[in-house]
């Protein structure tokens, strides 16, 4: 923890444990990126994949997000794992649960052979056995594809789990309170409606979890 990443409002959910850290990290699919460019701030989900201690980010060279990135401007990431709604017996009480993760830093741009290893850990992160069954990326893809390893060594880590916490007056309102709990699943696959009869679905889909 830093001085900038020092939770604020309600401290007692900020969670020092790295290994929380590392499963929100190893969980996550999209990053929101935070950064300014020419006195504007622009938030964009990106895909990401963890590799090796840092974050990968995946984006378009002609993007103008990842043309700052890549010029070494600073940023901000942010990793969302909502859990749950929070009902409580007022709006004002009423939360979410969630698990999340900010990070600050600027991120390196990789080339050569540890961008190609990175683009192959970033699709085994996001689809994992279909690697080996793809074509090999053609010389301008890569080209035109920017990856960025982000830094985690400056990182807060916050946890809002439990019950309601209501107002004591309205503990006893005939109003039902509780944890609506939520999570995302894959659902059946739907096939292009250019694809070649016969192909079947592959059989590791079935072992895909989001997240």
């Amino acid at each position: 923890m830093s001085d900038r990443t020092k939770v604020h409002r309600s401290p007692h959910k900020q969670n020092f444990d790295p290994q929380l850290a590392q499963s929100i990290i190893d969980r996550a699919i999209i990053a929101h990126v935070g950064i300014t460019v020419d006195g504007q701030t622009y938030v964009l989900p990106v895909a990401c994949a963890p590799f090796k201690g840092e974050l990968l980010l995946h984006g378009s060279n002609a993007s103008r997000m990842f043309k700052a990135l890549m010029d070494g401007a600073s940023a901000c990431i942010t990793i969302t794992h909502l859990k749950g709604l929070v009902l409580a017996r007022s709006s004002f009480e009423s939360s979410m649960h969630y698990e999340s993760l900010m990070a600050l830093g600027k991120g390196r741009t990789l080339e050569a052979d540890e961008k190609l290893a990175a683009l192959d850990a970033l699709t085994d992160h996001l689809f994992p056995g279909r690697r080996k069954e793809l074509r090999k990326s053609l010389t301008q893809e890569v080209l035109a594809t920017s990856i960025v390893a982000f830094p985690l060594n400056e990182i807060s880590v916050k946890i809002s789990d439990g019950d309601p916490v209501d107002n004591e007056m309205d503990a006893d309102a005939d109003v039902w309170a509780g944890v609506l709990p939520m999570k995302i699943i894959y659902t059946t696959p739907v096939a292009a409606q250019n694809l070649k009869p016969g192909i079947p679905i592959p059989e590791y889909i079935a072992t895909w979890i989001p997240g």
